[in-house]
């Protein structure tokens, strides 16, 4: 079984989105380094943009 079958749910942009924001706002947290969600979330969506213009594709059809 392939990953993306297992998880079809990441495939989702929203989705993997919150996913790793609340990962990296909760890890940063533990280290006693607190930074806004809202920024969390725009650079985890900067990031995600930048990968599809060099052509990774993250998101199925």
């Amino acid at each position: 079984m392939k990953f993306f079958e297992k998880y079809p749910q990441l495939k989702e942009q929203e989705f993997l989105t919150k996913i790793l924001a609340d990962t990296v706002f909760s890890t940063m947290a533990l280290e006693d380094q607190v930074v806004e969600m809202k920024k969390v979330k725009k650079i985890i969506q900067t990031t995600l943009e930048e990968e599809k213009l060099k052509g990774l594709q993250f998101f199925g059809s």
